[in-house]
């Protein structure tokens, strides 16, 4: 059974960066998961603050609220709950559709 699509309702204005947004994010994870690697949880903290941030910033709801449970995971020297939000979010990433409304 596959999953329905992740659709994000995005400002029209902001359609020009989404392919830096997009590419930028998932550099990001690949920090994370860096950070994850090392144990560095202050650095897992700062990047899930950031992709909470702008996540919501940018209107994609989704990677606001993983970006907000990693920062708690990582506060809480949490590797497994961290490590899962981490996954979620390239998950989401991988699986976003954009809906551009006015």
């Amino acid at each position: 059974m596959t999953e329905p699509p992740i659709i994000e309702r995005i400002d029209a204005d902001l359609e020009e960066l989404m392919e830096r947004f997009f590419a930028s994010s998932r550099r990001e994870v690949e920090a994370m998961r860096a950070a994850l690697a090392a144990q560095d949880f202050v650095t897992l903290a700062r990047l899930g603050h950031t992709a909470k941030g702008t996540g919501y910033g940018y209107g994609f709801r989704g990677m606001g609220d993983i970006g907000l449970a990693l920062e708690s995971a990582a506060l809480a020297d949490d590797h497994t709950g961290a490590a899962s939000q981490v996954e979620r979010l390239a998950h989401y990433l991988a699986s976003v559709r954009v809906e551009f409304v006015d």
